[in-house]
């Protein structure tokens, strides 16, 4: 069976096993499964091409060492769920092993596929969109049985921080089936601090780090031993006697040769020279020399006139095609044939035959059989046949690159073709700034290969490098976060440069590109620092380095850097307070959110306080100049404010945010509408947070209206602004039991959130999810009860697919929604249905509970007060009574935290324990738990107190009913009065309940 795909998640390839996955060429990454080690070569086939027997993943040279390592990851893999997941609940864990290049990391990764495929567990690949060694068709393989899945990212530094976001996001397989990923990495650093912070935010996960060490450190392994290995096997390989290959004099001596990729050079570069009777090469470069001079040995073979068919290309033509190879990667043909143009190769051939003759020298790996394509799948030029295979390893690559360009005093011979050849590659058709041109698909990794290439190739970085980005900076943005982070951190790199580069960095976050804006950041205010003593300047370069480095994560520096600036602003407003108070407003103001941000939510709240005070004192000299500043700090300081719990303290607070922000619309409309909108919008959901409920309808209405005005400004930009601020305003008028004005509006919410999901579906699917839910409650509130059931089931099976996807995100909102959908099925009498769905609502809310016990705890108690109804109305009285009385116990501890938050459910708990009671004939023991919530509702608000009133009277004449004598008793000992004669009216049946 085919199947398309637009990336898919573990949970979908989890449901297609033993399906072939088609790609489209769009999705963000693909999975592939991990290899196994390919069959070694022929000695004809080894003696052609020397560099292959070094690609780590043909894994030709045996696996050694490395016994601690392999241990630890075993015990990373079976730890249990709770120490990998931190608050995800989710059987996930991710690890970044990281290492200079050549330092084995792939091959350790292979070892550690090899073990635990033994073991039972599925291994896949995934591969970034840009990395074309990705199939263009997986075929899914099967997981029944499997002890567990592991993932394996190799670069996962080149990849953009979203794709590998939405990637880890998408690592959630159903069951109890555990998923390991493994990212291999050459930088941790800054690129990795800020990734972790996005992934434990974002995912909830705990990622860990592990360096990888230089193998000689491993006991009982040395130089001599990794070397005689390697060269036993390379001599085996291309049949050339072992014992006449000696070791390299500058094998122990020589820094390079920490790397064990280059120890395995080095061996197969003597085994080489031993084949001809030459001297083996001692220095790294002379090694690679060497083996870049067998490489060309094998371009001149093949367009040789003895060979039968000779490639048309010379080698001096196929040494450029190399050159552009490694430097573009792996492309598909249409993007290789514009990237050879660009190029300007110097031979008379077609574009199409240099492709083809560097194909058969460097042929596509891996090598996909032919598959049949659907009858409806159209051609797409971005998957299938690729070209333009790179030289491995990456670090012989990155050698014959600085080799070939002119600046370096080794005998090998440059080629003055290649000083243009990078800028003609990366070139774009506009301006310097590069936003009226298109950047080449290829950018990033040529920038990542040059940057990389040139941390050991100063002239490479002299001459290539910085020239290239100085006269086009904008290149520099579109090679990502990480070769931004690399690029700051070459030790003699232009700081003329990285300011060039500061200055087009987009000001606001952008999540690829902070953590290389951080670093710029930090290199470049390191520099300024030391250049001035001038305090002003100072406290301005420590508060950008501040913005920059929270943008990235980096909350710890962050922090430390804004303190360095509030000094400085402190002691500068002692000195002239007039000229140094916005300053120190501004910097208070920041250092409040940076506080936050590392959990010192309690100590940020004075700082915010103090912040707001400041502002308070420039609005009086100079309101034009500082009333938008001042809105801005009361809005933060709302959200220091709720953050520790102080709901009531912030609504004033708030409501002079919006009060200014009105001001300021009237001076210029269409600068401040957007955020009066929003202030309006948080302050509804504020006021109805603390129970204001008809205070927050106009105000919610107004936001409404006010968003409307702006999506008829701009529909793309606001129209999921408004479609938020109708579903909050539908729940505030249902709030206050306005339910036929409610309904209109939740419709109109709902048919906007399918707008926007038609538009994009991932974005805008767990807010249509929502709003569908909700209208099913607006439908049920109005009586339309019918109508109400599938579209409560169409919320369930919408948070369902949403829960596949990401089940940490979108758990809560499944239990909500099963919850209701089982109220629904109990209103439409379908009361036997309803018992398994309100099961599993409960069964949901204490896995929730489990893991955030304050945060889901009135969740649980309303679930569980629903349940022990719907097991009352089946008859299941015996298990109705304890579950009932379960769920009046959570609602009392709740209620002694926050009266005004839970009294209203506490006493809908005690009606629905009461009508539990009813049901199971035990009439007298329900009188006092009506009497109770008849006391209390007369404390709430009418709309919510008259149906509990209606509630409690109704089973109350059911009761006297029942067991006329009984209840009239206990009626007389708790109230002291004989019952009225309305008890003895026909009883009705209601029964008390929440959403």
């Amino acid at each position: 069976m085919f199947q398309h795909a637009e990336g898919g998640g573990l949970a979908r390839i989890y449901q297609a096993a033993g399906d072939l996955i088609v790609y489209r060429g769009t999705e963000p990454y693909r999975w592939a499964v991990w290899p196994e080690p390919a069959v070694p070569p022929t000695v004809d086939q080894a003696r052609r091409q020397p560099s292959e027997l070094l690609r780590a993943a043909n894994a030709l040279v045996g696996f050694t060492g490395r016994h601690s390592l392999l241990a630890e990851l075993a015990r990373w893999r079976d730890a249990e769920q709770t120490e990998q997941a931190g608050r995800s609940g989710r059987d996930v864990a991710v690890r970044l092993i990281h290492g200079p290049g050549g330092q084995g990391k792939t091959r350790l990764a292979g070892q550690v596929a090899r073990l635990w495929r033994q073991q039972g567990w599925v291994v896949l690949a995934a591969h970034h969109r840009r990395d074309r060694s990705g199939e263009d068709a997986f075929e899914v393989p099967v997981f029944d049985g499997a002890a567990g899945v592991l993932v394996v990212v190799d670069y996962a530094e080149r990849w953009d921080t979203a794709d590998l976001l939405t990637l880890l996001d998408d690592t959630c397989l159903p069951g109890e089936l555990p998923v390991r990923v493994l990212l291999l990495a050459r930088p941790a650093g800054t690129w990795w601090d800020s990734v972790k912070w996005r992934i434990q935010r974002d995912l909830g996960l705990v990622p860990t780090r592990r360096e990888l060490e230089p193998l000689e450190q491993e006991p009982g392994i040395t130089r001599a031993g990794l070397f005689a290995a390697a060269r036993d096997r390379f001599a085996d390989l291309l049949q050339v006697p072992a014992a006449e290959v000696p070791a390299p004099a500058a094998l122990e001596r020589h820094e390079a040769y920490r790397l064990v990729l280059t120890v395995h050079m080095a061996a197969l570069a003597a085994v080489l020279a031993a084949d001809r009777g030459q001297e083996a090469p001692g220095d790294p470069v002379q090694v690679s020399e060497l083996l870049l001079a067998r490489e060309r040995d094998h371009w001149e073979a093949m367009a040789s006139p003895r060979r039968e068919k000779p490639l048309a290309t010379s080698p001096e033509a196929m040494a450029q095609l190399v050159y552009t190879a490694t430097l573009t990667g792996r492309l598909g043909y249409d993007d290789g044939k514009a990237a050879v143009a660009r190029a300007r190769i110097e031979s008379n051939q077609a574009i199409g035959q240099l492709l083809k003759d560097h194909a058969l020298c460097y042929p596509p790996t891996p090598a996909s059989p032919p598959r049949p394509a659907p009858s409806n799948t159209a051609p797409n030029p971005q998957v299938g046949v690729t070209v333009l295979e790179p030289l491995y390893p990456d670090r012989l690559g990155e050698d014959f690159i600085a080799l070939s360009t002119p600046g370096h005093s080794y005998d090998f011979p440059a080629d003055p073709w290649t000083q243009g050849t990078p800028a003609r590659l990366l070139a774009t058709d506009g301006d310097r700034s590069g936003e009226d041109g298109q950047v080449p698909v290829w950018a990033r990794h040529a920038l990542t290969t040059l940057i990389e290439a040139a941390r050991r190739w100063p002239h490479l970085a002299h001459q290539q490098v910085y020239p290239l980005l100085a006269d086009a900076p904008h290149l520099a943005v579109h090679a990502g976060g990480a070769a931004l982070a690399a690029l700051a951190d070459l030790d003699d790199v232009d700081l003329g440069l990285l300011e060039a580069i500061e200055a087009i960095l987009p000001t606001h976050r952008h999540i690829d590109l902070d953590v290389g804006a951080a670093a710029i950041a930090s290199r470049l205010a390191e520099a300024r620092l030391a250049a001035t003593t001038d305090p002003v300047t100072r406290a301005r370069i420590h508060d950008a380095l501040a913005a920059r480095l929270s943008y990235a994560g980096l909350h710890e520096r962050a922090l430390t850097e804004g303190h360095q600036a509030l000094q400085l602003w402190r002691r500068l407003a002692a000195l002239d307070r007039d000229a140094h108070l916005p300053g120190l407003a501004s910097s208070l103001n920041n250092h409040a959110n940076r506080l936050a941000e590392v959990g010192r939510r309690e100590d940020a709240v004075p700082v915010s306080e103090e912040a707001v005070r400041l502002y308070r004192e420039l609005v009086e000299l100079n309101r034009d100049a500082h009333v938008a500043d001042l809105a801005a700090s009361l809005t933060n300081q709302v959200i220091r404010l709720v953050q520790v719990g102080r709901w009531a303290d912030a609504v004033p607070v708030s409501q002079e945010a919006v009060d200014l922000y009105r001001g300021l619309v009237e001076l210029n409309r269409d600068a401040h509408l957007p955020n009066l909108a929003a202030s309006v919008n948080n302050h509804a959901n504020l006021l109805a947070g603390i129970g204001r409920r008809e205070d927050a309808v106009p105000v919610s209405e107004e936001a409404v209206r006010l968003r409307r005005e702006l999506v008829e400004l701009n529909r793309d930009a606001y129209l999921p602004d408004l479609a938020a601020s109708l579903s909050n305003h539908a729940n505030r008028l249902a709030g206050i039991g306005r339910g036929d004005e409610a309904v209109p509006v939740s419709e109109e919410a709902v048919g906007l959130y399918r707008e926007l999901v038609e538009l994009n579906r991932d974005a805008h699917l767990p807010n249509l999810a929502m709003a569908v839910n909700n209208h099913a409650i607006r439908l049920a509130e109005v009586g339309r009860r019918n109508d109400a059931v599938p579209v409560s089931e169409e919320a369930v099976g919408l948070y369902r697919e949403l829960v596949e996807l990401n089940r940490d995100a979108h758990l809560p909102n499944l239990a909500m929604a099963v919850n209701n959908h089982a109220i629904r099925l109990a209103e439409v009498g379908r009361r036997n249905d309803a018992v398994p769905v309100s099961e599993e609502a409960v069964r949901l809310y204490r896995e929730l509970v489990e893991l955030n016990r304050d945060a889901y705890l009135p969740d649980l108690a309303m679930a569980v007060s629903n349940h022990a109804n719907r097991l009352a109305e089946v008859g299941r009285g015996d298990e109705a009574v304890p579950v009932s009385e379960e769920a009046v116990g959570l609602y009392r501890g709740l209620v002694e935290r926050n009266r005004d938050a839970h009294l209203p459910d506490y006493v809908q708990s005690v009606v629905a324990r009461a009508y539990v009671l009813v049901e199971d004939s035990r009439f007298r023991a329900a009188v006092p738990l009506l009497i109770e919530a008849s006391t209390a509702a007369k404390g709430l608000p009418e709309y919510l107190a008259q149906p509990i009133i209606g509630a409690v009277a109704g089973l109350l004449r059911r009761a006297y009913a029942g067991d006329a004598t009984a209840v009239a008793d206990e009626f007389r000992r708790v109230t002291g009065q004989d019952v009225s004669d309305w008890l003895k009216d026909l009883p009705s049946a209601p029964a008390g309940e929440g959403e």
